[in-house]
């Protein structure tokens, strides 16, 4: 499976522990695609319908598209490293623009 940066997956977060994210939910894939190519894990951004208004850089809206059916929020401060047999089917692409906003907010988060 060919995983490229921006692409929304399917991705199975269990076990979860403590206050992690947990279940089957979609997720953006945030590792780039030779990364992807060579390692035996995946960065990525998890996903959750439930929606928090204006909570960047925490936060930011994904409107449903293509396979992904509901609106989402991509819970940015929630990103993690993961094994590739945890990713499922490929969901939806975000925009170039949403995955900047992403990135940008998520540097904010670690500076």
């Amino acid at each position: 499976m060919e995983l490229n940066r921006g692409e929304i997956y399917l991705v199975n977060f269990n076990p979860a522990q403590g206050g992690e994210i947990g279940k089957l939910r979609p997720a953006i894939i945030l590792s780039d695609k030779e990364d992807n190519s060579i390692l035996d894990t995946v960065i990525v951004i998890p996903l959750s319908t439930v929606i928090e208004s204006n909570a960047l850089p925490y936060r930011f809206l994904i409107t449903a598209r293509e396979e992904l059916y509901k609106d989402c929020d991509a819970c940015i401060y929630e990103i993690r490293a993961l094994s590739k047999k945890r990713v499922k089917e490929k969901l939806a692409s975000l925009k170039k623009s949403e995955l900047e906003v992403i990135q940008n907010s998520l540097c904010k988060i670690i500076s």
